[in-house]
This record gives structure tokens, C-alpha cells and sequence, in this order.
């Protein structure tokens, strides 16, 4: 589907800054369900633009809850992102993303009486994979943070556009909360309880992106207890599982050699995880950047580097929608740990086609560890590929 909503524009001078106008401007005009593939926003572009002037990410600092689970505005980039599998007792199964974007648009809090300025934007995404059906359902939504139409608190925690929210109640190490969106033909109202500590990603939370120097700070829930319903073409399913909540913030751009990026959450048996992301060089593979976390059993971290890991494409689907050929099906390698994951897609059908384009979907997981059998389920995010541009 391709709804979109925005709030309601005030008068030229009310808007915080140019950069909200124009940002605004370029979701407004790529909106339209007719428009040609190459003129939407790809994921990655994000991440481009102009980060002068806005606070990096240069050493590792303490994460410290439940703060840290809410914005961190003077910072570039940040987002929320939950993403499940859940089933009902009868066993039909379906996939589900909510992610929340946060956008400084101005590098200071804007000085304006009007209850319209911001220095923030806020950008949705919603989906729901009816692997059964065959089916995957998405949306969007963007608004300004102000007037109450998007924003992120931490007392008690919750970060929401308009009516798609993550709400709860959060501690030091505990995080229990409700995820809540609605769309036409689609939607969920699931509760999430943590059931293992937050991991921190990279040098004790600073997660590397590439050889320039960007970095982001990153922490993830693992594993949460999931439940509630889920909403298909007026049907109402009753469902539990489990999901994977990611919380990123940074000012860090994709390098000019750096096309897009690959990352994995993959929930694994015997109460293990594994996160992998690589970072796409545009013209030499053997540039490409990887970076990874491996959770065992008892819940101990191992950080891993481009050496350690082994990424490579097993099978690709062709989107009939935008044309653009994606790596659904992989083979992943961790020799030191002697791991060899085989990763399928529960449908190869799963690309996210609004304002922006990406491929993001669940996944099954099968292979060895340490000798022995393992599986799992998960989410892949694939960004940045195009029409013939896929490697």
C-alpha cells in the first residue's frame, strides 16, 4: 500500500529551518504511488547530507538507562526499531517492523515562541509479513516534533508518531513495553518484555562504521518476550514470539565510497544471538566493512571485525515493483567461532517501496555450531541496491 501522512504545513515562517522545509519537500513529491522507482529516497541517503557542526561519536561512553532509551536531539541521526516473528497457536506466523526515525534539521534548539518550531522531524515505518498468505503489508508516516505529533520521552518511555507508538516502562536493565500501528490494511498491538539484559555493540557500545572515522553508539534487546494481536484485511490473529529492539544514534554519514549495507538480527537456539552488519564499497569488495556482535548462552559478548567474518550471497529476488535485484538468501561464517549459518527469507517478497527503498524482512536460519545443530529466526535489512547494481 502507500498511504502517507504528513502534518499540516504552517506558514512559511513558522517552519524551524529551510532544511525542514526542504526536507519535507522531498517526502512530499516522492509520495506518489505512480512515481518511477529511481526517484525515491534510498535508506542510505539518510545518512548522507550535510553532519558539519553536529556532535560525533568519538569514544566509547556508558550507556545509562532507562536515559539512554530516549532521544538524544543534538545528535544527526537516531532510530527506534523493533522487529518480530510471531505466531498464533495454530500455527500461522507473521513477521512485523515498527521503526522510528529522529532528524535534527537545525544544530540548536530553535528560539521561536511558535508551537510549530521544531529542530526535529520525525519518519515511521510500519509492516506486517503474512507468511501464510504470501503477503507483506507496509506504510509510512513523517511529522515535525512539535505540537505533539512525534517525539521520544523517557519517564515513562515513549516514542511515538501520531498514533504508531513504543511505550513502557523501562529500568537499568529491564525494558517492558507495548508497540502499537495501525494502517489500512494492516496493523498490531503487541506487548514486548525483555528477557536478557541490553547487549552494547562494538568498543563497549561505539559500533565502528567504516575506516573514516563515523560511528554510531548501538545497543539492542536481544530477545523480548512478544504478545498480542495482529491486525490482516479485518481479520484479528492472537499471537506470541519473540523480537529484537535496536536503538542507534549518531551524526556519522556513509562515506563517499560506501553504497549501502547489509545487517543481520539473528535470534539463534539455545538462548543465543548474533548480530552482523557490512558496509558496501561501491567499486571494490575486498573494501567492504563488517562489524558484528555474537551473544552465547549465558548471555557473554564477543565483538567481531571484517576479518572474522564471512558474508557471501547465495540467491536474489527481482522486485516486479521497482525492478531492483536483492540478495535474500545467504551464507554466513564466523571460523572462530566455528559457525556456519545458512539464512532463507520466510518471503522473498518483503521490500519496504515508499518514500524510501529497501529490502526488510524475516528470515529462517539454519546451520552448524561448534559442531552441532543450530537455528533460529530473524530480520535482514539490505539498503542500497538498485536496478543492475547489486554485488
Amino acid at each position: 500500500m502507500n498511504r502517507h501522512r504528513a502534518a499540516p504545513l504552517a506558514p512559511l515562517a513558522t517552519l524551524a529551518t529551510l532544511g525542514a522545509l526542504a526536507w519535507l519537500a522531498v517526502l512530499t513529491a516522492a509520495c506518489s504511488a505512480e512515481e518511477a522507482p529511481e526517484s525515491r529516497l534510498s535508506a542510505g541517503g539518510r545518512l548522507s547530507g550535510d553532519t558539519a557542526g553536529y556532535p560525533k561519536v568519538t569514544e566509547p561512553r556508558p550507556f545509562r538507562f532507562p536515559v539512554d532509551h530516549g532521544a538524544h536531539p543534538r545528535f544527526k541521526h537516531e532510530w527506534w526499531y523493533v522487529t518480530g516473528q510471531v505466531g498464533t497457536d495454530k500455527g500461522r506466523r507473521f513477521g512485523f517492523q515498527l521503526t522510528i526515525f529522529r532528524e535534527a534539521i537545525a544544530r540548536e534548539p530553535v528560539d521561536s515562541p511558535s508551537r510549530w518550531a521544531t529542530s526535529q522531524l520525525y519518519l515511521a515505518h510500519a509492516a506486517v509479513t503474512d507468511i501464510e498468505a504470501g503477503e507483506y503489508l507496509s506504510d509510512e508516516r513523517f511529522a515535525r516534533g512539535a505540537l505533539g505529533l512525534a517525539g521520544a520521552e523517557t519517564s515513562p518511555l515513549r516514542v511515538w508518531l501520531e498514533d504508531w507508538s513504543l511505550t513502557g516502562r523501562a529500568g537499568e536493565r529491564d525494558l517492558e513495553g507495548r508497540l502499537a500501528a495501525q494502517s489500512e490494511r494492516f496493523g498490531f498491538d503487541l506487548t514486548i518484555h525483555s528477557t536478557r539484559p541490553p547487549v552494547a555493540h562494538g568498543d563497549r557500545g561505539m559500533s565502528a562504521k567504516g575506516s573514516a572515522g563515523n560511528a554510531s553508539y548501538y545497543y539492542s534487546y536481544t530477545r523480548l518476550a512478544t504478545g498480542g494481536t495482529i491486525r490482516v484485511d479485518g481479520q484479528t490473529f492472537d499471537v506470541t514470539g519473540s523480537s529484537w529492539l535496536d536503538h542507534e544514534w549518531s551524526s556519522s554519514a556513509l562515506a563517499a565510497d560506501q553504497s549501502g549495507w547489509d545487517w543481520f538480527s539473528l535470534q539463534l537456539s539455545g538462548g543465543r544471538a548474533l548480530m552482523l552488519f557490512r558496509l558496501r564499497h561501491a567499486v571494490d569488495a575486498d573494501r567492504n566493512f563488517h562489524s558484528g556482535t555474537y551473544i552465547d548462552a549465558a548471555g557473554a559478548t564477543t565483538t567481531l571485525s571484517s576479518g572474522q567474518i564471512d558474508m557471501a550471497p547465495l540467491g536474489h529476488w527481482t522486485s516486479e515493483r521497482t525492478g531492483v535485484r536483492y540478495p535474500v538468501r545467504w551464507r554466513l561464517g564466523i571460523p572462530d567461532l566455528d559457525l556456519e549459518l545458512t539464512v532463507e527469507p520466510r518471503l522473498e517478497n518483503q521490500e519496504f517501496a515508499h518514500s524510501f527503498r529497501y529490502w526488510e524482512g524475516a528470515v529462517a536460519v539454519n546451520g552448524r555450531l561448534a559442531g552441532e545443530a543450530v537455528d533460529g529466526q530473524g530480520y535482514v535489512e539490505l539498503t542500497g541496491y538498485g536496478a543492475g547494481k547489486e554485488r
